[in-house]
């Protein structure tokens, strides 16, 4: 056989991007073509309008391909790396096709050429939940605080590694004080989800020893680990009672005493899912969680169909939002394209670098706006003035590399503003009612029918002074009456009003937000 191949055909006026198979959220190239390297399993090509993500399968585990979890590529596909990806305009079409390459078949062999189609937009965003239903998340101490409370926070997330649930994804010991906790910001009109996935599981685990004697079905031995470096040893007690045949992971000490001491899973199917999920439906209806806050998982959409169903059961306000680490998962827009229907929010910001980032790899990698969804910031606090171009800030107070995150100026904004009630109309629609003289500093409004706030952000490397272009009859105010005005925010800009034809200075990875007023 020569070939057999799968080609889908793309409208331009959706083909715009594309990410997996060695892309991060670019514009399409004229052609192109790879191997399967990286991890290679799917890819995604589309815009806001509409697109489409493809997964090859086959092979023996349909999780996300993160670093600790994936194995061989579907035979069919690879074919011993026979098989390629390419990428080709032609005309008035892009063609994606995939190709498993020249091979050889034996007498009544059979092949199977699996793969799933998902297309996008998974749901209608919806920008009044993002604006209104603001997290706080502290790893180590989940109480709000007066000032977070204040500042209008409506969501808890309850990390591992705290009191209320000690254990990483085993919270059925502390089971007295999360319900107390729940119980408490319940009667304050706040939601609380909780840390729980089975990417690993603490020694503290009541079943540990059940777990262990199945083998490698449900904890991951020594053989065939990513990591190497984490076969065997680790904490004494591991050391002690495993002895070997086992990949260390999660290490945590609670300073009196206590510690952490958590075990990989293994990869793929298994018993451990049935529990998990009737864990969730016991933590629903008995402890009142109100979701969860999912940390790069490796159980697939049918996993997760399920959780959100037994979940809905027992709480039908049950909400779901999904981190994940960008050198763990090497692209998690693409690796968790099919969770994005079950989410209600992306968290997709650790390991990010926002200022060396282009608009395309925000816009299809961070954002979750192609999807059908929104998204918070993360590493280093984000980039606040190009975030907002897209809607996003950072979670109170979360802490990474010496910075604590502190929202509260820009959230304040949004309040003054009413920004939830607004409609969000980005650079990337064609309709946006405000362009720049810059193709480097880019506007998203949001359009009120009395007023309107524009989010500029400057993605070049240098200082620009720009000029907004703007349809008047399309932002629905009255260009002689109408003015620009700067509030003071702190650490973002100082006060201050333009004309509407004076020039703004807006300085690199820097913006402005400004108010147009009648």
């Amino acid at each position: 056989i020569l070939d057999v191949f799968l080609e889908l055909p793309f409208h331009p006026s959706v083909g715009q991007y594309v990410k997996g198979m060695g892309f991060r959220g670019d514009e399409i190239p004229i052609s192109h073509k790879t191997r399967w390297e990286g991890p290679h399993d799917s890819f995604w090509i589309g815009n806001h309008k509409g697109g489409l993500h493809c997964e090859l399968r086959g092979s023996d585990y349909h999780g996300p391909m993160l670093n600790l979890f994936h194995t061989d590529y579907p035979d069919s596909w690879y074919n011993h790396n026979e098989g390629h990806f390419s990428l080709k305009k032609s005309g008035d079409e892009i063609h994606a096709s995939v190709h498993s390459g020249k091979r050889t078949l034996k007498a009544d062999e059979e092949i199977a050429f699996e793969f799933s189609l998902l297309p996008t937009p998974v749901k209608k965003r919806n920008t009044y939940d993002h604006f209104t239903n603001r997290y706080y998340h502290n790893a180590r101490n989940p109480w709000p605080t007066e000032e977070a409370l204040d500042a209008g926070v409506k969501i808890i997330n309850v990390h591992h590694g705290n009191t209320i649930n000690p254990y990483i994804n085993y919270p059925f010991i502390a089971t007295r004080e999360m319900k107390e906790f729940i119980d408490h910001w319940h009667n304050e009109g706040l939601k609380v989800k909780i840390y729980y996935t089975v990417r690993e599981i603490t020694n503290h685990t009541t079943e540990i020893w059940a777990l262990r004697s199945l083998g490698d079905e449900i904890l991951r031995g020594s053989e065939g680990s990513e990591l190497p470096w984490y076969r065997g040893g680790g904490y004494p007690w591991l050391v002690e009672h495993f002895v070997n045949d086992y990949t260390r992971a999660w290490y945590h000490p609670f300073g009196d005493g206590f510690v952490d001491a958590a075990i990989l899973t293994a990869p793929g199917d298994s018993r451990w899912y049935n529990y998990y999920v009737e864990g969730l439906s016991w933590l629903a209806k008995n402890i009142g969680i109100d979701g969860l806050y999912l940390d790069d998982v490796t159980y697939d959409r049918r996993i997760l169909k399920r959780m959100r169903k037994v979940m809905v059961q027992e709480n039908s306000g049950c909400i779901i939002d999904l981190h994940s680490c960008d050198p763990f998962s090497i692209g998690p827009a693409n690796q968790y394209a099919e969770f994005f229907p079950y989410v209600d929010k992306l968290w997709f910001g650790e390991g990010f670098k926002y200022n060396e980032m282009s608009p395309d790899n925000w816009f299809v990698e961070v954002s979750g706006i192609p999807f059908g969804l929104m998204g918070d910031m993360l590493q280093d606090g984000g980039n606040r003035w190009l975030g907002m171009v897209y809607g996003m800030s950072v979670r109170m107070p979360w802490y990474t590399n010496g910075v604590y995150s502190d929202p509260r100026q820009v959230w304040k904004v949004w309040d003054d503003f009413g920004i939830a009630d607004s409609e969000m109309v980005g650079y990337w629609e064609d309709h946006c009612p405000v362009r720049t003289s810059s193709p480097d500093v880019l506007a998203t409004v949001y359009r009120k029918n009395d007023r309107a706030l524009i989010a500029l952000g400057n993605w070049s490397d240098e200082d620009l002074d720009v000029k907004l272009i703007i349809d008047w009859p399309a932002l629905g105010l009255d260009r002689n009456k109408s003015m620009l005005f700067a509030p003071e925010i702190k650490d973002f800009q100082p006060e201050r009003t333009f004309g509407i034809d004076e020039s703004i200075p807006v300085k690199s990875k820097q913006g402005w937000l400004l108010y147009v007023e009648e």
